[in-house]
């Protein structure tokens, strides 16, 4: 008698995803929202492009996370796990399947313990990176699961090559994850995983059957993601104007900050995205950003221990 073995179901699952929830960012004098995207819409994207498992991981907050894991609950096609992206003061960290922020600014040891605590697993995200805050060689010496080889937002392409070529060892399960900030960028890298569920996505990261899939971001794709997070924004703002901005959670920290902005500062932000809205301004805006990231990471090219300026 013999017996017909069918290879393992594999489902995908995104580690890196961002939502409002993720608060702002600052480039020199520049304060901008790290996303703007609701965790609702994230959850009824992820269905719509075939992934089991999304993971929620805003800087420094599971808010947005657990947001998305109860809206989740009225389907079964998919699951959240909540996560966050925790600053350290070595680089910056992922903790899966926790259930309460971890501090900001700690030590790696120190935050990786808390994750611990909480029986969360442990990713590097983009650890190679010269251009947002990575941890470098110190994975060597880090309590780590996972690396991500594989970073969608990375155009550059040095980070994902660096990190590819310094996890060969098999130290680590390997993953990939869109590092999303805008609904469109979504998926684009992603984790296959065999089974189905998130514990099947835990199992798989712990027995390091993981791998990494997708693209990086296209230069077309970055372009097309910052004219939809400066409409979105510009629509937050024009409902602010006229009182319409209201939101189920007071906590919600876009429309917070929209809501206390005064009336010539709300005016300026819009002339000013109209102005950036104006071609050919995003693309070229897209295309410095992509040589700046070359720029500061081509010097360190042969030093993947490179930590950011």
């Amino acid at each position: 008698m013999s017996f017909t073995v069918y290879p393992p179901v594999l489902s995908k699952a995104d580690v890196h995803v961002h939502t409002r929830y993720s608060g702002f960012g600052q480039f020199r004098a520049i304060k901008f929202p790290e996303s703007i995207s609701r965790p609702e819409d994230l959850v009824d994207i992820a269905r719509k492009i075939g992934l089991r498992v999304l993971c929620i991981t805003d800087h420094n907050s599971v808010r947005g996370a657990f947001r998305a894991l109860e809206y989740a609950k009225n389907y079964d096609d998919i699951e959240v796990v909540v996560g966050s992206e925790i600053t350290t003061s070595d680089g910056e960290i992922i903790g899966l399947f926790i259930q309460e922020d971890v501090p900001r600014d700690l030590s790696a040891n120190e935050t990786i313990e808390l994750i611990r605590k909480q029986d969360g697993l442990v990713v590097a995200p983009h650890p190679f990176s010269c251009h947002v805050p990575a941890l470098g060689a110190l994975v060597d010496e880090l309590d780590i699961d996972a690396m991500e080889i594989l970073n969608g937002g990375h155009l550059d392409g040095y980070a994902n090559d660096a990190a590819s070529k310094y996890a060969e060892n098999g130290r680590w399960a390997v993953v990939g994850g869109s590092d999303a900030h805008a609904l469109g960028q979504l998926g684009c890298s992603h984790t296959t995983f065999p089974g189905e569920t998130a514990d099947d996505f835990r199992k798989a990261i712990l027995n390091r059957t993981t791998a990494p899939q997708g693209n990086i971001s296209t230069l077309e794709m970055g372009v097309k993601w910052t004219i939809q997070i400066v409409l979105q924004a510009d629509l937050l703002m024009f409902k602010s104007f006229f009182g319409l901005l209201e939101g189920d959670d007071p906590e919600d920290p876009i429309i917070k900050k929209v809501n206390n902005m005064r009336g010539e500062m709300k005016l300026a932000a819009l002339l000013s995205s109209a102005l950036f809205l104006t071609p050919p301004v995003p693309f070229l805006t897209s295309v410095t950003a992509v040589k700046v990231m070359e720029m500061m990471n081509r010097p360190k090219s042969t030093a993947p221990h490179c930590k950011p300026q």
